[in-house]
């Protein structure tokens, strides 16, 4: 069953626990697992191009928009699918050092979703000046600027679950996503739109989409002892 609701992007807000206590790890017995497929709704939109003035030998003369990244078959690429207010449950796996590096004048990683309170590790392999500023819910959460010096690693310590969007203050075509997760049940969609949560305690939940520019998803799901639901999702 596809679910094809949207909504402006800053509602995602009122998605993302503020009162919630700090996760537990207990393990979980008959897990179950939810996937599914996100695609986009409609026709997706051409790519822009923008034509790069500053910087260009290294972003490159035209700069092409990656914020929805949609195959052939209109599967959505850097979806993050979670559950909402999960307080315990399976073990984090995710380092508590995750990198963001800047190449070509564009993110990598594109969209990362990374645990609450880990610290960011934010370099830059181009030889010129970035800015990196961070909005969460319309509220700058980072705003760094990263000089051309490929061994400087600089920090920043994300305790604020929800999704943020990257921009460059330096080259405005710059885009990008982190979300930082208040749980590790979250799945971030593959180049063909695919997911998948693996370990769900059984019971019911409410689960949520986040997208750098498209609009949030969120639906009600009864996940079963150590059974398997299906869960698609249509964005743009």
């Amino acid at each position: 069953m596809h679910h094809s609701y949207w909504a402006p992007l800053f509602t995602a807000a009122l998605l993302v626990s503020t009162a919630a206590s700090a996760y537990e790890e207990t393990g979980v017995a008959h897990g179950g697992t939810i996937r599914g497929r996100v695609t986009f709704l409609g026709r997706p939109p051409n790519p822009r191009a923008t034509l790069v003035t500053k910087d260009v030998t290294a972003c490159g003369k035209t700069h092409i928009d990656d914020a929805f990244q949609v195959s052939k078959e209109g599967g959505v690429q850097d979806v993050v699918v979670y559950l909402l207010d999960v307080r315990s449950g399976k073990k984090w796996t995710d380092t508590v050092q995750p990198t963001l590096d800047q190449k070509g004048c564009h993110y990598l990683p594109h969209v990362q979703v990374v645990r609450d309170h880990a610290t960011l590790q934010v370099k830059s392999s181009d030889p010129v000046l970035h800015n990196v500023h961070a909005f969460l819910n319309g509220s700058t959460v980072i705003n760094m600027p990263v000089p051309p010096a490929t061994s400087l690693v600089l920090r920043q310590k994300l305790d604020k679950p929800g999704g943020m969007q990257l921009k460059c203050d330096v080259h405005a075509f710059m885009r990008g996503g982190i979300f930082v997760a208040a749980s590790p049940y979250y799945a971030l969609t593959r180049a063909d739109g695919t997911y998948e949560i693996l370990e769900v305690p059984p019971g019911s939940y409410t689960i949520v989409t986040w997208h750098e520019v498209g609009g949030p998803i969120n639906e009600p799901i009864e996940v079963p002892a150590g059974g398997t639901v299906t869960w698609n999702a249509r964005v743009r």
